[in-house]
């Protein structure tokens, strides 16, 4: 089976190509003024040189900014989930991820099975951006890839008013302009940048383990000073730029049976001794319409996957748990029809066996 995640971020695009359960093939690419050309592109580099060709691949799931543009796509995924999702792949001991990403940054909390549990974003400002990074980097007539290392040898780093993107930038020239030394402006933006990223880690919780992921993960001086922020060691896989398509990959390798079909129904329930009690939700047809979620008197529906143009019906953590404690349709009904859930779905998405 041949399932592929592609992440079409705002400042590169990344795609990878699995098979049952291991990484054929990784690409990183910049992101073109075109998403759909870029999709394409993008697509054709991860499967250069391992004899496949996109037909051969049984499902791909696109995340990212431009995920709605994938047009080959059989789904599209938030990266929040698509990011949970691949850090767990490395590291299943995370609970805590800060995503760094070209257009904003996320703080992530996921459980041990690579799903999200709380997360907050910070998607308002460029400020900690890559693309923030990249401005600074070219002020300073400076190499993206020499900044971290550059930072790391300052030895009285420029304190920063501001970590506004549009105010930082105009007080590095101010800076420069007067003498002030690259490694000390750098070693100033990285720590106003890990402050930032500290903040944002408070407003969900920092739980070991911790990784980062994301382009500026591979920022030496911008780990460094987080670490010393956090006052923890972040776990840091080979490549912390395609964790979200990873996360997309193995997202599209679970909608696949093991030979090779879809399977868009998510099964839930539990033996209990006496019988197996199950909620089946099709996400192949569900529509996102949100009734079942408006019927159902135990609150344990929600609509997850928003991604812009997709809403599917999923449930909460705790009623995959507990399901037949928590859903009145087990505790009293016997008839699939007059399930509050079911009764109001007009595509069938939705069914209850006992």
């Amino acid at each position: 089976m041949i399932a592929a995640g592609i992440d079409i971020g705002s400042r590169a695009a990344k795609a990878v190509v699995m098979s049952s359960g291991s990484i054929l093939s990784s690409v990183i690419c910049d992101t073109g003024p075109e998403s759909v050309k870029t999709a394409h592109t993008t697509m054709a580099r991860a499967l250069k040189g391992t004899g496949l060709s996109q037909d051969d691949i049984q499902y791909i799931v696109a995340t990212g900014y431009g995920r709605v543009l994938v047009p080959f796509a059989n789904e599209n995924i938030s990266e929040i989930s698509c990011h949970a999702r691949g850090i767990n792949w490395y590291f299943p001991s995370v609970r805590t991820i800060l995503d760094m990403g070209g257009q904003d940054c996320k703080a992530i909390n996921c459980d041990s099975n690579g799903l999200v549990t709380n997360f907050i974003m910070n998607d308002k400002c460029a400020g900690g951006t890559g693309r923030f990074l990249e401005m600074i980097a070219e002020v300073l007539n400076t190499s993206l890839d020499e900044i971290g290392e550059l930072s790391l040898s300052s030895r009285n780093a420029t304190p920063f008013n501001t970590i506004c993107a549009v105010f930082a930038q105009s007080e590095a020239i101010a800076h420069f302009r007067k003498g002030g030394a690259k490694s000390d402006i750098l070693a100033g933006l990285h720590e106003a940048i890990a402050t930032r990223s500290l903040n944002l880690l408070k407003r969900v919780s920092v739980e070991r383990d911790f990784s980062i992921t994301g382009g500026i993960a591979k920022n030496s001086g911008m780990v460094a000073k987080i670490r010393e922020k956090i006052g923890m060691e972040p776990l840091l896989c080979e490549d912390p730029q395609i964790v979200g398509a990873l996360g997309a990959a193995l997202l599209a390798e679970e909608r696949c049976n093991t030979d090779g079909s879809q399977d868009m129904k998510a099964h839930y329930g539990y033996t209990d001794g006496t019988g197996d009690y199950f909620i089946t939700i099709d996400s192949g047809q569900c529509d996102g319409c949100g009734y079942c979620v408006e019927a159902c008197p135990a609150g344990i529906l929600i609509m997850a996957r928003e991604d812009g143009s997709q809403l599917k019906a999923e449930l909460k953590e705790e009623a995959r748990k507990n399901l037949a404690f928590l859903c009145p349709g087990f505790l009293s009904c016997r008839h699939r029809h007059e399930v509050n859930c079911h009764s109001v779905c007009s595509k069938d998405a939705i069914s209850h066996t006992w």
